[in-house]
């Protein structure tokens, strides 16, 4: 893989993920590389690898909860990103993940590209609790999309098998969790470390010119 390709891995349901999504596009234009987005399922990432979620692996360390707190609100400050809390998290984010298969697979990229930022922000701007079918149709309709071809099509043996191997692949790829950002050998994992991509491609850079 190319060190200027950018692998993104993520789920809608980690805050974190829609904190480096938003960020993510700039630091790729900056640098020149291309960016690939990577949906999987964190839940399978997590009994793959063994890993859980900060809000279970913490959930007895109130201060680095608070922490926690205090660093995503640093971030939001350093880089002007809508948020807001969803009050219904955890959200159950299956079939959200199967439709990225599906319109990736049904649509063209830039309409999958339009289904990412979509989706993103009715999790974490204008939070719903979309593991309600109601409330997901309802979501896809005001964004332009066909619900009931919607919910078809994330039914398709298919797309479950390729959200599966998805998942697969992130884990063969060394993600543990989400973001995640691979690039050739190099795993970048969570919002302050996508954070480090920036300068990492100016000191790579750097070398390669004083070659």
């Amino acid at each position: 893989m190319s060190d200027h390709h950018i692998e993104f891995w993520f789920d809608f349901g980690s805050p974190n993920a829609w904190l480096a999504y938003a960020i993510l596009p700039g630091i790729a234009e900056r640098a020149g590389a291309t960016l690939a987005l990577r949906p999987f399922l964190l839940g399978g990432a997590f009994k793959a690898t063994g890993n859980q979620s900060p809000a279970q692996a913490f959930s007895h360390l109130p201060a680095k909860m608070a922490w926690m707190g205090q660093a995503t609100q640093r971030f939001l400050a350093r880089h002007d990103v809508p948020y807001a809390p969803n009050p219904h998290f955890p959200v159950n984010t299956l079939k959200i993940m199967r439709g990225a298969m599906w319109v990736r697979t049904a649509y063209d990229e830039a309409t999958f590209m339009r289904y990412v930022d979509v989706m993103f922000r009715h999790m974490w701007v204008e939070p719903k609790k979309l593991d309600e079918d109601a409330v997901l149709a309802a979501a896809l309709r005001e964004s332009g999309f066909d619900a009931a071809a919607f919910f078809e099509g994330i039914q398709l043996p298919d797309v479950k098998s390729a959200l599966i191997e998805a998942t697969q692949a992130a884990v063969d790829e060394g993600v543990f969790g989400a973001p995640t950002c691979v690039i050739g050998d190099q795993v970048f994992f969570g919002k302050d470390d996508i954070e480090l991509l920036e300068p990492w491609f100016a000191a790579r850079q750097e070398l390669s010119v004083g070659q």
